[in-house]
């Protein structure tokens, strides 16, 4: 092993245990559905826990096919308005009416439904994540919200490289479609992907 594979070994598990110690579960890349660029454990957990009524629907007129349904359907409103616009707005789709996808934190304290709703947020982040569905090619690190990529991060060491070390990475390395394939890659296109994307090193971080 490299020193630069070393050191930056140790940097990745030190920012995600900080990231659990906030309240951040870790994931597997496994999980992750490099064609829509989803996790969507998470997505159906938010929606299980959230909009119950909803979910027993899809279900009802999808069957095993519900998920995949329901994926598609994101993907193709994530493809049309964009992440934020999605997080922020939740999308319809057939059958199901209108999902939200996040809960912002009340206001109103006192509010027990909103509370439990925004209790139900799922913040995971995935070590290593593979976002291509047949190469080899991983992100530091992947942050969701119930199930929708919101920011990617890459890792150097200032005992090896720098922050525009990983900048220059996401440049030359982490492009938005597969040179070889031209396969867009909708985890790094703009709009549709994380919303932002950081390079950081043990003392600095850039976007």
């Amino acid at each position: 092993m490299t020193d630069t594979a070393h050191q930056e070994k140790h940097f990745e598990p030190y920012v995600v245990s900080k990231l659990e110690a906030q309240g951040w579960q870790v994931g597997n890349t496994l999980q992750y559905d490099t064609e829509r660029a989803l996790y969507p454990d998470d997505l159906i957990a938010w929606l299980e826990a959230t909009q119950p009524e909803k979910w027993a629907k899809l279900q009802k007129d999808n069957g095993e096919r519900a998920c995949e349904v329901l994926m598609d359907r994101l993907a193709k409103a994530l493809e049309q308005h964009g992440t934020m616009h999605v997080i922020r707005n939740g999308f319809s789709i057939a059958g199901g009416g209108h999902i939200d996808l996040t809960e912002a934190a009340p206001e109103d304290k006192r509010n027990e439904t909103v509370l439990t709703r925004y209790a139900a947020n799922i913040l995971r982040v995935v070590p290593q994540l593979e976002y291509h569905p047949s190469r080899k090619l991983a992100i530091d690190l992947v942050l969701f919200i119930n199930g929708i990529p919101v920011a990617t991060v890459e890792l150097k060491t200032d005992f090896t490289q720098s922050a525009e070390a990983a900048m220059e990475q996401y440049k030359t390395d982490r492009i938005p479609y597969d040179p070889k394939t031209k396969r867009r890659e909708p985890l790094l296109t703009f709009k549709r992907g994380a919303v932002v994307h950081f390079a950081m090193s043990d003392s600095d971080i850039q976007m």
